[in-house]
């Protein structure tokens, strides 16, 4: 675990003052004297770092013994010492600049970076690139990116999301990093009109996003080289690593269960999470502090508007206590129909032999007893399937994609004369020549974009698994290149653009108990560029996103960012989710509304 911030809450010269009584009877006055060495070193390290050099905060599990708090953490020593392969602090505050959300590079592989020349050189702007044409496209999604997820686990790496993107630099025209102009040599120019060079895209990148302090650059380090590895077995060579503090922030989260009966499998772990009075709640800021929600409240027909004169609080179901039992009585209630299942089968063994024998009566009998201890077994083995999946409760399928989609009965009189259909409306906050002149995709030679008179945008069809036009899209940007221009229309942002990219994300939401987890694999959409707004915000999820011929590309799922600003937008593909949908109670579920 990782104390970065105690830089701001121990100071030298009040070390000693601080420690209580009951701190100085716990320890001896060499372990006393221990920590104000640590504090001198610690401050002659952070006065190094204040210069520029690098220094990895962390916890050594060697040298903690002498201080005996008389528990587990006691059993290693706080120490502050330079990581070999951290960055710069200078690298680390600037490498993403550009950005939406700012991510600190914790680690990469790569060319050396040198930081601007002059006392106010600018910071090198940074803009993200789409992935289309690059031999990982073909295998990343089969099976390239599970075995990435798993060297991380095993170098235990808390990571967020994957992602596979390029770079390119935007907004500061300089000299290459590693080239210098030599004095005296005259620079010579065309008299002809130079043509502005198009902004080359760096090499791909596998993205990597981990818990702010979570991760040391040494183990980032340690699992890039396993990653480079793999690659190689993969004859790709071509492919850098780096590492950023990021959050990923899933904009809504799963329904609550409904109530069950007493024969259900789930009946003894499954109060928690129904709508039943008694729920279990926290606030985000407190997860350690908990109560228990009292009523719920209705206010004829008016919505709620919170008084400005009160802070608001993000209220969670489950604190730490809450979450932690819940998933504790699970696991054991898993261990309980485990013991059981194997206490049955070998008892049906048993009767199966008994109803070879010679003696009529004992053969019913164990045929009875064998069809009574079957319908035992397998109510254990579908307890024990219903309580795993309860573990991972918004279920990853078998494309691994994220499922967590709602149907609603809409009152067809409520949509008035003005209903049209699966329309997308494109709003008003950038003008039709805006709007048309960022849909610069080239296609089909007789095709354009038109913006329509009314501003919305018929969706009609969906791009599929087959026809591959998430990894081989069928139209161009302004340099030529590959692109996905897509739309969306959220309750946060409004309408936004931005670009798909073509390979898909990997992303891990953590529950408070950090070895239980979900990862999913999701499109991905980058920011239209680094001068638009984010294509997404905490309250967009569930949007449509498709493309500008109108086809139906996914539904919005969360994004990821180092603040509330993301750098990228996750979905789950339409197709597979409407397959989901027919295959879940609606059979006969389709696209064509008639208005």
């Amino acid at each position: 675990m990782y104390f970065p911030q105690w830089r701001a809450f121990w100071p030298l010269e009040s070390l000693a003052e601080s420690l209580s009584l009951s701190i100085r009877h716990m320890l001896s006055a060499q372990d006393i004297e221990e920590y104000i060495q640590f504090a001198k070193s610690y401050q002659e390290e952070k006065s190094s770092v204040d210069q520029g050099t690098t220094v990895s905060p962390f916890i050594s599990s060697s040298t903690f013994s002498s201080l005996d708090f008389g528990s587990d953490a006691a059993s290693s020593t706080i120490s502050y010492t330079a990581d070999p392969h951290a960055v710069s602090v200078a690298e680390a505050q600037s490498y993403y600049a550009g950005l939406h959300s700012q991510p600190t590079l914790l680690y990469r592989t790569g060319e050396q970076w040198f930081p601007p020349s002059g006392p106010e050189a600018p910071c090198r702007l940074k803009e993200l690139c789409e992935v289309f044409t690059h031999p990982i496209t073909k295998v990343w999604d089969h099976d390239l990116a599970w075995k990435v997820v798993d060297i991380l686990d095993a170098h235990t790496v808390r990571f967020t999301t994957i992602d596979v993107v390029r770079f390119k630099q935007v907004g500061v025209d300089e000299e290459p990093e590693n080239e210098e102009h030599i004095e005296g040599e005259e620079e010579v120019e065309d008299e002809e009109t130079v043509e502005p060079k198009k902004p080359v895209a760096g090499p791909v990148t596998i993205w990597i996003g981990v818990f702010p302090g979570s991760t040391s650059a040494t183990a980032a380090h340690n699992s890039a080289l396993d990653v480079l590895a793999l690659l190689r077995d993969y004859h790709i060579t071509d492919v850098d690593i780096d590492y950023r503090e990021s959050f990923y922030t899933r904009e809504a989260g799963p329904q609550l269960l409904k109530p069950v009966n007493f024969l259900h499998p789930l009946v003894d772990v499954v109060s928690p999470l129904t709508p039943a009075l008694g729920l279990r709640i926290s606030t985000k800021a407190r997860p350690n502090a908990q109560g228990t929600m009292a009523l719920y409240l209705a206010e004829a027909n008016v919505d709620y508007v919170r008084h400005p004169s009160a802070p608001s609080a993000d209220v969670l179901l489950l604190g730490t206590r809450a979450c932690t039992n819940l998933v504790g009585s699970i696991k054991i209630r898993i261990a309980q129909h485990g013991i059981m299942v194997k206490l049955w089968r070998t008892l049906i063994e048993g009767f199966v032999e008994a109803e070879n024998g010679a003696n009529t009566v004992d053969i019913e009998e164990a045929k009875a007893a064998r069809i009574e201890t079957q319908e035992l077994l397998d109510k254990a083995e579908n307890a024990m399937e219903a309580l795993a999946a309860l573990l991972d409760r918004l279920g990853v399928g078998e494309h691994r994609f994220t499922e967590d989609w709602g149907i609603v009965q809409v009152d067809r009189a409520k949509l008035g004369n003005g209903f049209q259909g699966n329309k997308l409306d494109l709003g008003t906050k950038l003008t039709p020549y805006e709007f048309t002149f960022k849909c610069f995709a080239r296609g089909d030679a007789n095709w354009e974009f038109v913006y329509p008179p009314d501003r919305l945008l018929p969706l009609s069809g969906t791009i599929t698994a087959s026809d591959e036009l998430m990894h081989t899209p069928d139209m161009w940007d302004s340099n030529g290149d590959p692109c996905l221009s897509v739309v969306k229309s959220g309750s946060a942002t409004d309408t936004t653009l931005g670009r798909a990219n073509g390979v898909f994300s990997i992303v891990r939401v953590y529950f408070i108990d950090m070895s239980v987890h979900e990862t999913s694999m999701e499109w991905a959409i980058i920011n239209y560029d680094s001068k638009s707004e984010v294509f997404s915000e905490p309250g967009d999820s569930g949007s449509i996103i498709a493309d500008i011929h109108g086809r139906i590309g996914g539904m919005l799922t969360g994004g990821s960012g180092k603040t509330d600003s993301s750098d990228m937008t996750y979905a789950t593909p339409f197709w597979w989710l409407l397959q989901r949908i027919r295959a879940n109670g609606f059979p006969n579920a389709h696209l064509n509304v008639f208005t």
